[in-house]
């Protein structure tokens, strides 16, 4: 199991920067992040959610029933 260790003084607003930062390479990769994806990276990169919490969250997202 891979756990998260961000580090302990991210605020929200650095967090949302370096998202912000990786929009122009996933443009010129064509790709895009959806609000509630960016959301989910500024929790991880804050430490709010760990990565088992996400792979959750996709995968209801994506239909499957988890319990």
């Amino acid at each position: 199991m891979l756990v998260a260790v961000p580090a302990p003084r991210t605020t929200e607003a650095e967090a949302r920067a370096a998202v912000a930062q990786m929009e122009p390479i996933m443009a010129i990769e064509g790709r895009q992040m959806s609000d509630g994806d960016k959301d989910l990276l500024v929790d991880l990169i804050r430490g709010v959610i760990t990565f088992d919490e996400v792979a959750v969250i996709i995968a209801r997202e994506a239909g499957y029933e988890l319990d």
